[in-house]
């Protein structure tokens, strides 16, 4: 009888494990779509493995009830958050967003931030739609030159220039472009412009950025020195009030935690000027 009841144990310690390995994978798989840890592999499924050992650890334990409850809870917010309308209704997304009136004369320049390119050299969504509403300001004469941002692949050394290039071409009335270059974050390209533009005396200028971005980019480059009109992008890749299906409301979700997060970062280490507006 003795052999059996320990086989038994043994099974039930193994289901215990496995149901507990189970949801701490699910719960970080969870996360992972919430907060973008999804968009990043290297980060997400190494960790899965780790995370997975964990659960199966603390499923045999007393902290197991923690890890059911925090299953459960992420489980409800995904739920909250991709199949209902909290996003666009409860959350403040829209408080993010800000959009300045443009000014009856022409500004110094209009500033578009970059927002990543493919492998390739290619431009990525978010940074074609910006750079296409830069380009419709510079079409209507708001400003006399167009200032672009240049992200930089450190690993291959890929660049966006040939295809902001490219699509600049598409505006048949003559300006310049000009290039800010290996840029990392919005304080790097706020800085690096105002060493730019600051020798032209070109101070007063609109910057185009993705709506959800505009609040924290238009304070940075304020806290540099620049007088900014800030303009948000028509954007392709989110909107703001109108997500209406799980994807559109998981990409805005994503959008305004990281926004969230990075203010408070830049709010920490006196990189925005305090809201005047």
């Amino acid at each position: 009888m003795t052999p059996q009841s320990t086989s038994d144990v043994d099974w039930q310690s193994l289901l215990i494990a496995g149901f507990g390995a189970t949801c701490a994978l699910l719960t970080w798989l969870v996360v992972g779509a919430l907060t973008g840890l999804g968009k990043s592999p290297s980060l997400l499924f190494p960790s899965a493995v780790l995370i997975t050992l964990v659960g199966a650890v603390v499923g045999l334990t007393r902290g197991a009830i923690v890890l059911w409850t925090a299953t459960a809870a992420a489980l409800i917010a995904f739920c909250v958050i991709a199949m209902t309308s909290f996003v666009t209704r409860v959350l403040p997304t829209s408080a993010m967003v800000r959009r300045d009136n443009l000014p009856a004369v022409p500004l110094d320049a209009v500033v578009v931030l970059s927002g990543g390119i493919t492998p390739d050299g290619m431009l990525v969504p978010e940074a074609l739609d910006r750079l296409l509403t830069g380009l419709a300001l510079m079409r209507d004469s708001v400003a006399p030159v167009l200032v672009v941002t240049e992200p930089r692949r450190s690993r291959h050394g890929v660049t966006a220039a040939a295809d902001q290039a490219r699509v600049r071409a598409l505006v048949a009335r003559p300006f310049p472009m000009l290039m800010v270059d290996s840029v990392h974050t919005t304080r790097d390209e706020a800085v690096n412009a105002w060493r730019m533009l600051d020798a032209r005396n070109a101070k007063r200028v609109a910057v185009v950025t993705s709506p959800l971005h505009t609040r924290r980019a238009c304070a940075t480059f304020e806290q540099v020195g620049f007088v900014v009109t800030c303009v948000p992008a028509v954007s392709r890749v989110y909107s703001v009030t109108g997500a209406d299906n799980g994807s559109d409301r998981l990409t805005l979700f994503r959008e305004w935690l990281y926004e969230r997060a990075a203010w408070t970062e830049y709010r920490i280490r006196g990189w925005v000027a305090r809201p005047t507006r």
